[in-house]
């Protein structure tokens, strides 16, 4: 009898053990966003949303990327939130020379004019911005 139970036992153990191995196999895959929050230095939210809307969105745009989302904020202590798609989840943080990443650059070089041009306004980027944070989400389909 107790040899019995057991085998019982150790056969349920084995089964809960598995049950989440085969419930991955059925997932469905996330959606993973970075999600920013910024807050600009005085006067300056104007020129920022310049360089949005002439640059940054319209390399993600040639890059095949899909559109951040833009929230202005209406109350709390930060001014906007950004909400980008990270293309391939997770994996893409394998590397910093991501795909989408080289697509982007490559099609920001071409806006602003090369390298140099790219280094000035990244300077003057740092300089529109007091304070942001990032977290990082994924739904859960």
């Amino acid at each position: 009898m107790i040899r019995k139970l057991t085998i019982a036992l150790a056969a349920a153990s084995f089964a809960f053990t598995a049950a989440p191995a085969i419930s991955q196999d059925n997932e469905q895959p996330r959606t993973t966003y970075s999600i920013e929050f910024l807050r600009f230095a005085p006067d300056k939210a104007d020129t920022w949303t310049e360089m949005n809307d002439k640059y940054w969105a319209p390399a993600a745009k040639n890059a095949g990327l899909k559109p951040a989302q833009v929230h202005w904020l209406m109350d709390g202590e930060w001014d906007l939130m950004v909400v980008r798609e990270i293309p391939r989840g997770l994996a893409a943080f394998d590397t910093h020379a991501s795909p989408e990443r080289a697509a982007w650059q490559v099609e920001f070089l071409k806006l602003v004019g090369g390298e140099e041009a790219a280094k000035k306004m990244r300077e003057e980027q740092g300089q529109l911005i007091d304070a942001s944070m990032r977290f990082f989400s994924h739904t859960h389909p």
